[in-house]
């Protein structure tokens, strides 16, 4: 901490989580001198390394925690880019309340305490066509609080072909498990009907059918339809919990998408208990979880008293209610990043791809081409797992060792490119790339090849 380097560097800031680095990378530095077992390197040139390691971990603290991502993947909710970006209505929104004090629980006319979020929550209950909703931290959070109120502890019928697991740690009956229910398994993985549910109806149970949402069953298989679902449960006195997954609010057919999700205001009309979703997927909205149903159950699962848990903060509701907003300012498609990135034709697609070729074009290495194909993107965040949507890809052909190398000197930019890497190239998909970021792509671009040129010469 005395060395002059750190001790310049530190100069105004608080020592002791510092004094903390200092500990981690010592301990680090014995770990690996206990295992080398060879000869020890003089304390100079240890000290040197110690400074070196400290000052590195010390800066990579004080900046921001996320790097910019430019998505050239063609995966427009992509889950480990953190979904599609948001309206700039709903930054701002979110940006202001961060800021400023708001009326987030305080009724102005009355005085009194209000509900956090009332109003954002009837706009989603309007959209859907249900009588209330609640807005939680995330699918996973509604789909939990809505079994644990509706089952208290008893029996949970879902089908065996959707006992599914998504992403790295959300496993549905791990999920049933927690909110101290059992869980009975209904037909078989390939096919359940509604006769196997009316033969596994005990009393006191609670139905609950899932959205598979990352994967897709073929061949010899049955599903149960969720209305004749629904009337099972209305005839049999149970309550039905639905998982809507991607909370899809309009038509797939003005998105460019093939049927296979159904609309949300259609899931809640077949009279589900309750039906829930995520706001970050087809909604084109920000990380939360939507439960839709009557408002006597909703006034009840407000009351549970877990879930305060599970609620959301004000940057979330400004966010999510400026989403909204956008869906009932539409006549036609919501002005969302998401949904507008599904709907471009191919005309489109086309016209980007071939802007962004003219750009790179003039940088191209020696041995390297670059042309406009056909190609595939996708969805993401678990919906329309088997849907493939028609695009058009700006792929580069060159020496395989130079494909791969500027494939990692693009992702480890600031901002990065994220790019696809196959057997046909290296290729971008303008369809999750922005206008405005399309001379950040050929910047990228241009510094890779920039780095792999002073690499040869630096070798050479």
């Amino acid at each position: 901490m005395e060395d002059t380097r750190l001790a310049g560097f530190l100069a105004g800031r608080r020592r002791a989580w510092a004094g903390r680095v200092v500990q981690q990378e010592c301990e680090r530095l014995r770990a690996r001198l206990r295992e080398d077992r060879g000869p020890v390197a003089d304390r100079a040139a240890l000290h040197e390394e110690l400074v070196a390691s400290v000052t590195a971990r010390c800066r990579r603290l004080l900046r921001p925690a996320w790097t910019r991502v430019l998505n050239g993947t063609g995966v427009v909710v992509h889950t480990n880019l953190g979904r599609a970006g948001l309206p700039a209505a709903a930054a701002d929104a979110a940006r202001e309340v961060a800021l400023r004090y708001s009326d987030l629980e305080l009724d102005l006319e009355t005085g009194q305490r209000g509900h956090r979020g009332r109003l954002v929550e009837r706009k989603a209950a309007l959209l859907a066509g249900a009588g209330d909703a609640l807005v939680v931290n995330n699918n996973a959070a509604a789909l939990w609080l809505a079994v644990r109120h509706l089952a208290k502890g008893g029996p949970v019928l879902l089908s065996r072909g959707e006992i599914v697991a998504i992403g790295g740690s959300f496993r549905l009956h791990e999920i049933i498990a927690e909110t101290g229910s059992a869980l009975i398994e209904v037909g078989t993985t390939n096919r359940t009907t509604v006769d196997d549910y009316r033969r596994a109806l005990v009393p006191g149970a609670v139905v609950l059918k899932v959205h598979r949402s990352n994967f897709a069953m073929q061949g010899f298989t049955a599903e149960a339809p969720l209305a004749e679902l629904a009337a099972l449960c209305a005839e049999a006195g149970c309550p039905l919990v639905y998982d809507a997954g991607s909370g899809l609010l309009v038509a797939p057919g003005d998105l460019g998408l093939p049927e296979g999700e159904s609309l949300l205001a259609d899931d809640v009309a077949t009279g589900c208990t309750l039906v829930t979703c995520s706001g970050d997927k087809l909604l084109g909205g920000c990380q939360a979880g939507l439960i839709l149903g009557d408002a006597a159950r909703i006034a009840a699962l407000r009351e549970h008293p877990l879930r305060r848990a599970v609620r959301v903060d004000k940057m979330t509701l400004a966010a999510l209610d400026a989403v909204l907003t956008a869906y009932l300012d539409a006549t036609g498609l919501p002005a969302l990043p998401a949904l507008a990135a599904l709907a471009l034709t191919t005309t489109e697609l086309a016209a980007r791809a071939e802007s962004l070729r003219r750009l790179v074009a003039v940088g191209l290495p020696a041995g390297w081409t670059a042309a406009v194909v056909a190609g595939v993107s996708s969805v993401g965040g678990g919906a329309y797992s088997s849907a493939e949507l028609e695009t058009r890809l700006l792929v580069f052909e060159g020496p395989r060792a130079e494909l791969e190398a500027c494939h990692q000197h693009l992702r480890r930019q600031d901002p990065a490119l994220v790019t696809r890497l196959n057997q046909d190239g290296l290729a971008v998909d303008p369809r999750t790339i922005a206008e405005d970021e399309m001379p950040l792509v050929a910047a990228a671009f241009a510094t890779a090849w920039a780095a792999a040129r002073d690499g040869v010469e630096h070798r050479g």
